[in-house]
């Protein structure tokens, strides 16, 4: 039995990133000698285990055969006479193909080091175009390595655009494109997976609910902002659909609800652009309509005074924006929100009034607190 560290861990410790999870090839080892050092099977179509002290991924050397369209339209051939090289070269890129021994000794079978050094992501073999996921994971690597200078190989451009001209990309289970989307969503560029998609012929294929989007579109100031500054995926996600807004002024409600049902979007994913969708145009209003009326109104569209991490939420995407009187805006809902939360069923003096009742009378309240602020 030999193991091998391979792959990402390898590629960003020689670019000096910050290295991620590890992963592991175990060679000429079978699932029964695994199990029997204590490692806990978990992979069903080939056999990856569970170290049980570290809790990392140990893999058996296995070779691939394409069997069907898609993702998942492989054959695995995982037994103990698999090399390592034999391993490494049913993986995507040269960078991502390189291992190192128990000693530290690198084995680079494919020249990923030189690639590396010339920032270029290239294919390993013709095997690349048999994965339709892989035109989202080089995107996805070229948002990564982006701002390090990479670039994609010609010849590896001119595979992924036959990838794309078979029409496998339809083939894609949303969840796989979703785990791509959000992993290139947390890149340093992210901007940068959407652009090469688009320049890949691939976008509208992949996301059929963005459709007619260009490379222009991601060139707007706003992706800078998102791809500078340290936001969440659900932040920059959002970006996307805030740009859209401000370009063609409708809703994007429509976009948002299909692309969930067809990709499986988590509701946090969903819920941020449809907020956003609530409120853009209200708080786009020239401050001069902030009266008390309209401030509460608006943080009720949003259900700020329940929930105050939903104005956060939106304050956080749209500050990305050019709105030049957002800073007072953002000053006066904050405080506003606060005084209308402050007021609570207690501050009543009437007894035995119903629901609907206590209700209004709250929003009485909370009205007039926001006005007597609003005078000072």
């Amino acid at each position: 039995m030999e193991i091998y560290l391979v792959g990402g861990a390898i590629r960003d410790r020689l670019l000096d990133l910050p290295s991620g999870e590890k992963d592991w090839v175990v060679v000429h080892a079978t699932p029964s000698e695994m199990k029997h050092l204590g490692y806990k099977q978990v992979g069903k179509s080939f056999p990856v285990f569970i170290h049980p002290e570290t809790g990392e991924e140990y893999a058996l050397a296995r070779k691939e055969v394409k069997t069907g369209t898609g993702y998942h339209g492989f054959d695995f051939d995982a037994n103990p006479d698999i090399t390592l090289e034999e391993d490494l070269s049913r993986r995507d890129l040269t960078i991502n193909a390189i291992a190192e021994n128990k000693d530290g000794e690198i084995i680079d079978p494919f020249n990923g080091r030189e690639d590396l050094s010339k920032r270029v992501l290239r294919h390993i073999s013709e095997a690349f175009k048999e994965d339709p996921l892989r035109v989202l994971r080089i995107a996805r690597f070229r948002a990564k390595l982006f701002n390090l200078g990479f670039n994609i190989a010609d010849e590896t451009t001119k595979l992924v655009t036959k990838i794309v001209a078979s029409g496998e990309l339809s083939s894609l289970v949303p969840e796989r494109v979703w785990m791509e989307t959000e992993k290139a969503l947390n890149e340093s560029r992210f901007d940068q997976y959407f652009k090469t998609l688009i320049e890949f012929g691939a976008f509208d294929q992949v996301y059929p609910d963005l459709s007619g989007i260009d490379k222009d579109f991601f060139s707007q100031s706003i992706f800078q902002e998102a791809s500078q500054v340290n936001i969440s995926s659900k932040y920059r996600f959002a970006t996307i659909f805030f740009a859209l807004m401000e370009q063609e002024q409708e809703s994007i409600k429509n976009r948002v609800e299909s692309m969930q049902n067809n990709m499986n979007l988590p509701n946090k994913f969903k819920e941020l652009p449809l907020q956003i969708n609530q409120s853009m145009f209200l708080i786009s209003k020239d401050i001069e309509q902030y009266n008390a009326e309209y401030i509460l109104t608006l943080l009720e569209t949003l259900d700020v005074i329940r929930r105050p991490n939903h104005l956060e939420d939106v304050i956080a995407v749209i500050t990305m924006g050019q709105d030049q009187d957002l800073d007072e805006k953002v000053a006066l809902l904050q405080k506003s929100a606060d005084l209308a939360r402050s007021i609570k069923i207690s501050n009543l003096n009437e007894d035995g009034l119903d629901g609907n009742v206590i209700g209004e009378k709250i929003r009485e309240l909370r009205l007039k607190k926001i006005e007597e602020e609003l005078v000072k």
